[in-house]
């Protein structure tokens, strides 16, 4: 695994873990909040509720009290407090329930106005329990009681918070109770509410975490960006260093063959022209046989000495560091014509004066990989160099009438295409570009490779065909 690659991880991973733990801890500190919450509210809502429950009972109290204490017979004023006790409503289901002291039932719920009204009696199965429990706090004093109870508007069973007081003298149990649906509403809306917010809030932080997990992956990757081209960076400069060092060797092994082997051989061939000569003075009689030798050692030590100037030239030509590029070009194209391989033309246009010597050695040894591949494997009969040049830059294009190839297939393969390679990898070395376009009509190499401080390497294009031909030179060997 890269550096790059842990680093990352290594940041962004503890980030998101502290993203979900605080998620985790944000949504269990919210529900314990909600819960106490509704404790709150509930007791909140139940002291307000005991506390209008206390009103209208003793309200209903009172007013059944002043009816007792009254003129009149006690059966008719009896009546007349619970006629008036029917009466007596609030809210939507708020009506009043009394007993006698024997625990019946004083009042008819279809004398009640609102329908649907069922009392707790405790002749009643279904009503026992809750009627016991309405009889057992008045004899105690009177207070709260709580149970289940019909509502009348939904005829749903809910809970009911009640409220029971005697009447002093009649030994009657009045009493009224409130519905807590609304209660439980209430408290349902509050957990609803927090989970909807518990919900939003997972969701915000789930983006959070993404959004630190985007951007640390993108800063990763500006990294590995940035690093990639300072590598490629490196990489070009060596390979121009690598470049150089080979350049630099060639010019110093055709230096030595130059000055050192070749100066030998030039003046050994010198002693053995002159005792050729004095051996073919008339004056001196000589064998047959040893002027014969002599003959065939003059003979191929000049050879020697035409290949070794052929492989001088061939590691570093002179004319490319005396002369500059065209020389150079003009004497290899002026060699390869005159192996007998094929016809080649060299044409030039608006080529600057002084061209760095990186730049001209690199056109060179694109040039003579060029025509080495013309001669082994196009097949070519004509092929044309067209050194071209602007202020920005200068391109080089070898153009010939061959054969042609599979640029595709010759990349994929491994084995294939070393020198095309060795002319991209030398052509980008210096910030240039390489383009190859072969097919049934022959192959156009193109190179193009800025000049230092000029603007950004063009497209390796055709230069105009209006160009002037370059007559070939015959420099001295």
């Amino acid at each position: 695994m890269q550096l790059r690659l842990k680093l990352v991880l290594l940041s962004g991973v503890p980030i998101v873990v502290a993203l979900l733990l605080m998620g985790a801890t944000m949504q269990q500190q919210t529900y314990k909040l909600v819960r106490e919450e509704q404790a709150l509210v509930q007791a909140a809502f139940m002291h307000s509720k005991e506390a209008e429950l206390k009103h209208y009972v003793e309200l209903a109290r009172n007013t059944l009290l002043r009816i007792a204490e009254g003129p009149g017979d006690v059966g008719a004023r009896k009546e007349q407090a619970l006629a008036t006790l029917v009466r007596m409503q609030f809210g939507q289901n708020g009506y009043f329930f009394a007993y006698d002291q024997h625990g019946q039932l004083l009042i008819d719920p279809k004398t009640l106005p609102m329908q649907g009204v069922d009392f707790c009696d405790p002749n009643d199965p279904v009503g026992a329990d809750s009627a016991h429990r309405i009889l057992s706090t008045a004899r105690r004093g009177g207070g709260v009681v709580r149970y289940n109870w019909s509502k009348p508007s939904s005829q749903s069973v809910v809970p009911k918070l009640g409220y029971v007081l005697t009447i002093p003298g009649w030994d009657w149990v009045i009493g009224t109770g409130i519905y807590l649906d609304d209660v439980q509403e209430a408290l349902q809306a509050i957990e609803t509410g927090a989970r909807s917010n518990i919900e939003s809030t997972r969701q915000r932080i789930y983006a959070i975490a993404a959004v630190c997990v985007v951007l640390i992956g993108l800063g990763g990757l500006a990294l590995n960006l940035k690093d990639h081209r300072v590598s490629s960076d490196k990489l070009r400069r060596l390979a121009r260093r690598v470049v150089r060092s080979q350049e630099d060797e060639r010019v110093r092994v055709a230096r030595e063959l130059h000055d050192g082997v070749v100066q030998v051989l030039a003046s050994s061939k010198f002693l053995l022209e002159t005792a050729q000569l004095q051996l073919a003075d008339p004056a001196t009689p000589v064998p047959a046989a040893p002027r014969q030798a002599l003959d065939q050692g003059l003979a191929r030590l000049g050879s020697a000495l035409v290949e070794i100037r052929r492989v001088s030239h061939g590691l570093r030509p002179a004319l490319l560091d005396d002369l500059g590029l065209e020389p150079a070009l003009a004497l290899l194209a002026q060699q390869v014509q005159e192996s007998g391989a094929f016809a080649v033309r060299l044409v030039r246009q608006g080529v600057p004066a002084q061209l760095p010597a990186e730049h001209g050695t690199v056109l060179f040894r694109i040039a003579q990989e060029a025509l080495q591949n013309c001669r082994s494997h196009a097949h070519a009969t004509q092929v044309e160099l067209l050194l071209h040049g602007t202020r920005h830059g200068v391109g080089l294009q070898v153009i010939d009438d061959g054969q042609g190839f599979d640029t595709r297939r010759v990349f994929e393969d491994g084995a294939r295409g070393i020198g095309l390679r060795n002319m991209r990898e030398r052509a980008e070395a210096l910030g240039g570009l390489l383009s190859i376009d072969s097919g049934r009509h022959g192959t156009r190499i193109a190179a193009w490779l800025p000049l230092p401080h000029a603007a950004a390497p063009q497209e390796a294009a055709a230069p105009a065909r209006e160009h002037t031909p370059l007559p070939l030179a015959h420099p001295a060997p």
